[in-house]
């Protein structure tokens, strides 16, 4: 018998604890466990706590465990089979194998927005501001398409004034793309102006990933 704790690793994989239990069903005989192969992790004496040839008594077993790396994409099932062969006091050779599956769960990305504005006060009536926006891959483990970034009063930023924004835009895992555009602020003294820029992404497995943030510029009395 054996078994995998935890049967479910986060993409890209782990470690997993390997438990094997090898039970003599004769009421009579007592075996010689003399091997222990997995088809992934080879044989297995010498690894972990596992050690053979091993005398199990009858109606007796033993039991050790290992440990082995599982790796794979997201969704992914890791499947391998140990088998054990022993003799019996009649020099019967006695075999028998089981396996473990361990499923590779897939990790939820997102992304984060950070708008900011340069300079965040102008004079009355207003005047010409640079908002700078910038878009975080949080994940470790995929890349994103940036698609999108939508200003809620400047629109499509990438057709903003002097906007250096260009997309799609692949941002690798834990990487982030960085650009500004020049929005015109107008207001009476001592009013606040607030746009927020949302930005949507898609990651290497389909999902669809959104933030936003706004920035806040004071129109000054002169």
């Amino acid at each position: 018998v054996k078994t995998a704790d935890p049967d479910h690793v986060s993409e890209p994989g782990g470690t997993v604890t390997f438990s094997v239990t090898v039970t003599n069903n004769s009421a009579i005989d007592s075996v010689s466990l003399n091997s222990l192969v997995d088809d992934v992790y080879g044989d297995l004496n010498g690894q972990g706590t596992c050690s053979v040839p091993q005398s199990i008594a009858p109606n007796g077993s033993y039991s050790c465990s290992f440990q082995g790396a599982v790796n794979g994409e997201a969704g992914s099932t890791h499947t391998d089979v140990v088998t054990g062969t022993a003799v019996d006091d009649d020099g019967v050779t006695l075999t028998d194998d089981d396996d473990a599956v361990v499923t590779i769960d897939d990790v939820v990305g997102s992304i984060t927005v950070v708008k900011t504005a340069d300079p965040d006060h102008v004079s009355e009536p207003g005047g010409t501001v640079t908002f700078n926006v910038t878009v975080t891959n949080n994940s470790a483990i995929d890349g994103i398409s940036l698609t999108s970034l939508v200003d809620n009063v400047y629109g499509d930023v990438t057709a903003a004034s002097n906007s250096t924004c260009v997309l799609p835009q692949s941002i690798a895992p834990n990487g982030s793309y960085s650009c500004s555009f020049q929005g015109a602020v107008n207001g009476d003294a001592g009013s606040t102006h607030t746009d927020v820029v949302t930005g949507t992404a898609v990651d290497d497995d389909g999902v669809t990933l959104t933030d936003d943030d706004d920035a806040v510029v004071t129109v000054d009395d002169v």
